[in-house]
């Protein structure tokens, strides 16, 4: 990847600027995330203040680092983003960038409204590339600027979205009057917060600008997952192997990381060069930084949940499915127990059979208390897992899970009772499901109780099924 970072804000000369309107912009047709045909510019740029970013879904290093400073942004703008400010990001890849593989993306960083991903005809994406500055010969040496745009006023300035985040907040409020002396725009950057007390501790510096657009310590998921504890929860050489290339290690099949790609298949972690000693550095800082912050998410409640409305109780859904062994699932068979929930597909390489055996080995640790939890493997994957599949398939994991199957339509009535997520993935002749890997768990009144996943600590887990079995 070719990195070409601008120093400071570019602005384009006021002449320049005077032609970036209607008889300069392309009016070409765009297609966003959710599939909608848009004008480029009267529906995207014409009377709007714009932050537009080039990237392509497969960018493995600049790009998913670029769109996670830009969701930090969104952080900081708050109701203004949709409102005053907007959001553009346009495939330069867009044989490849069809609107689904975009909603991943946006999902991962919860974009919000007012935060375009857009792709389409190649002739109309290059014309909007050409015209904007982003000219590169190849996919890994694109520009990796931001622009900002006022199109009632016709300022238009490029910017780096890798420096300090609020000079390029103070550049986008330099956009438009009502935003330079507006504190609704306040900093919520986390480096700011533990500066004070983390000062002296090495990896500050370089978590703030290479990890925060991405996790943060105690706060809860951003585009990857909270790091709070995570010095305690995962393996120190992991963790460093991991950080300096998570790619091979993906690449190597491994069980951790692979599961990590599937949680989060809208972006995965980078290789960001980092040398044993940052990661070191890097893990100093993570330990200390879980001392001094208290995690401000506290565990779902286990005893007394709002019971759920008839309509939106995900375990009445999954009556009517069929077992592995042929019957049909009754309301009997959720009665009198906890119930766990976990989502998957028998041709999946690597989450769903880990996620049985550790399920399987669970159980029998349970020894007699096993009795007391109801786990069911949904597929999604209703067209090749029939019964007689499923069956075979579960010879491998303990006699108590069982499989369910179903219609495509009654899986999708089941994943969107439970709100989760699967997603038909076709590669060449291999066939695939993205999805959501948790463990949906419930009390024995049928009330949520939390979930679990690959990733959850042993020692949380287990704590979990203990008050959930008690």
């Amino acid at each position: 990847m070719t990195f070409v970072v601008a120093i400071g804000c570019l602005h384009v000369s006021v002449a320049e600027a005077r032609r970036w309107g209607s008889d300069y912009l392309p009016n070409v047709p765009v297609v966003t995330q959710d599939g909608k045909t848009l004008q480029f510019y009267d529906d995207v740029i014409k009377g709007r203040i714009v932050v537009i970013n080039f990237l392509y879904t497969t960018c493995r290093d600049v790009c998913p680092l670029t769109s996670a400073r830009l969701a930090q942004v969104q952080e900081r703008l708050g109701d203004k983003l949709g409102r005053d400010v907007f959001f553009i990001s346009v495939s330069i890849d867009p044989e490849t960038d069809t609107p689904a593989l975009l909603k991943a993306q946006a999902d991962a960083l919860r974009a919000r409204p007012g935060w375009l991903f857009l792709t389409g005809k190649r002739e109309h994406i290059d014309q909007i590339r050409y015209k904007l500055g982003e000219r590169s010969r190849s996919l890994t040496e694109h520009r990796n600027e931001v622009l900002f745009g006022n199109d009632r006023t016709g300022e238009w300035a490029r910017e780096s979205v890798f420096g300090d985040l609020d000079r390029f907040e103070q550049s986008l409020r330099q956009m438009d009057p009502s935003l330079r002396d507006d504190s609704a725009l306040k900093s919520s950057s986390e480096g700011a917060a533990l500066t004070a007390a983390l000062s002296s501790i090495p990896g500050q510096a370089l978590y703030n600008k290479a990890c925060a657009p991405c996790h943060t310590v105690g706060r809860g998921d951003r585009v990857g997952p909270d790091l709070h504890g995570i010095t305690e929860r995962r393996d120190a050489d992991w963790l460093k192997r991991f950080i300096i290339d998570p790619e091979r290690m993906r690449v190597q099949r491994d069980p951790l990381a692979l599961t990590l790609a599937a949680e989060r298949p809208g972006i995965r972690m980078p290789n960001l060069g980092l040398s044993r000693v940052d990661a070191e550095d890097l893990l100093v800082y993570l330990a200390k930084a879980t001392e001094v912050v208290p995690k401000s998410r506290p565990a779902a409640p286990l005893e007394g949940p709002a019971p759920l409305a008839p309509g939106d109780a995900p375990l009445a859904s999954l009556v009517g499915l069929t077992t592995h062994r042929g019957g049909k699932l009754t309301q009997a068979d959720l009665d009198g127990g906890a119930v766990g929930v976990v989502f998957g597909f028998t041709h999946c390489p690597d989450v769903c059979p880990t996620t049985l055996l550790d399920w399987s080995n669970l159980l029998e640790s349970l020894g007699a208390d096993a009795g007391k939890l109801r786990l069911f493997f949904v597929s999604v994957d209703s067209e090749r897992d029939t019964p007689e599949a499923l069956s075979a398939y579960m010879q491998s994991f303990d006699a108590r899970i069982t499989a369910l199957t179903g219609s495509a339509a009654e899986i999708a009535r089941v994943a969107h009772a439970f709100d989760a997520h699967y997603e038909k993935v076709e590669n060449g002749t291999d066939v695939v499901f993205d999805h959501t890997i948790k463990t949906f768990l419930f009390d024995k009144a049928g009330r949520r109780a939390g979930g679990v996943d690959l990733n959850t600590a042993s020692i949380d887990r287990r704590q979990l099924l203990s008050k959930l079995l008690d």
